[in-house]
This record gives structure tokens, sequence and C-alpha cells, in this order.
């Protein structure tokens, strides 16, 4: 058996469709182990993976909605089912993930406090279904502070969701679950997905995906000046040099607004200094 560099580096680009840099060097490390594990079995002589040259990674920007494009996208959402009004109001509050917001019970959101413990995430698996994990990394345990809005919005939705209770009676299927179906059963983890790429289609609204809102989160508080230590915790990274690597183009871009406010600065203490003057 021996596979050329060209051919591996084929593969990895194979399908009809580009995969992103992410996901060929993802793929080149899962190639590569197994064939470094057939090269120590003596099946071949050599992997052949570590001649493939990748290139260089192209740097990672995530797309994600501006304070222009919000209000649109906040005024369509007002005629949409509450639950998904309100899931995606507390994606762009907090910053949680699909999965991670699909596994919020009520019992991880203290509304008195007006805040929310993030503990466990919900995902599908292909072959093995609906599973229950902990957060990516330890960092991901971790409790946000929400807005009044939002807290307001989940208080207003408990209420809606337990009249729904008690006129379903004995039919509801009561999990603790935040986010359920009418008849109280869990909705699947990918349907935030699906419905936010539909509501977004039949208003016309730029394209993101609902994992964008996590970045269009990030993009807000930067913009309001929330220093990188205090954004890693609440996005759950576990080191702010992830924060500040995946937000850095955001990050630059707030450097000319420091620059035009340092502008206004010195033109009001001028003013000010020919009023004395």
């Amino acid at each position: 058996m021996a596979l050329e560099p060209f051919l591996l580096t084929q593969l990895l680009n194979s399908g009809g469709k580009k995969l992103s840099d992410k996901s060929i060097r993802l793929h080149h490390g899962i190639i590569s182990s197994i064939l470094s594990t057939a090269a120590r079995w003596n099946l071949i002589t050599s992997n052949p993976a570590e001649r493939v040259d990748l290139g260089k990674m192209a740097k990672y920007k995530p797309a994600y909605y501006d304070d222009d494009q919000i209000p649109a996208m906040f005024s369509a959402l007002e005629n949409e089912p509450p639950k998904y009004k309100t899931m995606v109001y507390l994606a762009i509050d907090t910053g949680m993930r699909r999965g991670e917001i699909t596994g919020l019970r009520w019992s991880d959101i203290d509304l008195d406090r007006g805040i929310v413990t993030v503990d466990r995430q919900r995902q599908y698996v292909y072959g093995h279904g609906t599973i229950i994990k902990a957060p990516k990394t330890e960092s991901g345990r971790r409790t946000i502070t929400l807005s009044g809005t939002v807290t307001a919005m989940l208080r207003q939705y408990r209420a809606a969701q337990i009249e729904g209770m008690f006129a379903l009676g004995i039919a509801w299927n009561e999990e603790g679950y935040v986010f359920l179906h009418e008849d109280g059963t869990l909705i699947h983890p990918q349907r935030p997905y699906k419905w936010f790429t539909e509501f977004l289609e039949r208003h016309n609204l730029p394209k993101i995906t609902f994992h964008q809102l996590r970045h269009t989160n990030a993009s807000l508080l930067i913009a309001a000046g929330v220093d990188v230590v205090t954004l890693s915790g609440r996005l759950g990274h576990a080191d702010k040099n992830i924060t500040l690597g995946t937000y850095s183009h955001i990050i630059k871009s707030k450097e000319e607004q420091a620059a035009n406010r340092m502008d206004i600065f010195y033109s009001k203490t001028a003013t000010k200094y020919a009023e004395i003057g």
C-alpha cells in the first residue's frame, strides 16, 4: 500500500465541496493518526501524511450581525413563536452555544438574581441519537449574568409555558428543560439551527448560522468596551488567547474608533482651553 502526498491532498479536498482550512487540518490529523498506526504495525513503510504540505492556514473571521443589522432581525422576531424569539435573544445576550441552550433546564436559571449557569449540552451524534454531555472544557462550566431585558423575557416565557403545562395536564411530558415543544417534549438539538436558517430566509435577512449569534454577542461586547478576560469567561473559553485569536479582527477594527474618540477628546479640550484663554 503506497499513498503519495499529492493523492492524500486530493482526498482532503475531494467531494465536490471545498473544505475549510480547519476541516482540512482535522481530517488530515485523523488520516495521519490512522497511517501512523499502520506504519507501526508494518502494514506500510511510512506515513505519507507527514509529507503533505497543508499550506498556511487562513485567519478565521467569524461572521456575525453588527449593531446596524440586529434591529431588523429583532423586528422580524416580534411575530415569531415566543420559544424561538426567547432562544435567539438568549443566544445574543449570553453567547451560549446551541447545545448549551437546548440543554438548559429551568433549575439552571435564577430569575430573581438574573443569572444562568451552564453545566451541560445536548448534542446529536449520528448513529447514537441525542446525548447529554459536559461542556467542552472545564471553563465551559460557567455562570453568566443576564440582561434585564432577557431576564424579563424568560420570566414571561416561563409563565406561558406553565399555562400550557396546566392546559395539557397529564399529557405534558415535563423534564424541566427550558425549550420544549408545545406538548412538553424535547426539541431536537439541531432544531435551533434549522429554524433560524428558515427564519432568515423568510424575512430576507443576511445569512448567518445560529452559532454565529455567539459571535454577534462577542462583537457587541467588544464594541461596548468589555475587557477580554470578562468576555472569555462569559464565552467559556479555556484561555483568553482563544478569545483574542478568534476575535482579533473585531478588536482591531475598534482601534480606529478609539483613535477617533481621542480626536474628539482633543477637540473638546481645545475648545475649553480657548474659552479659558
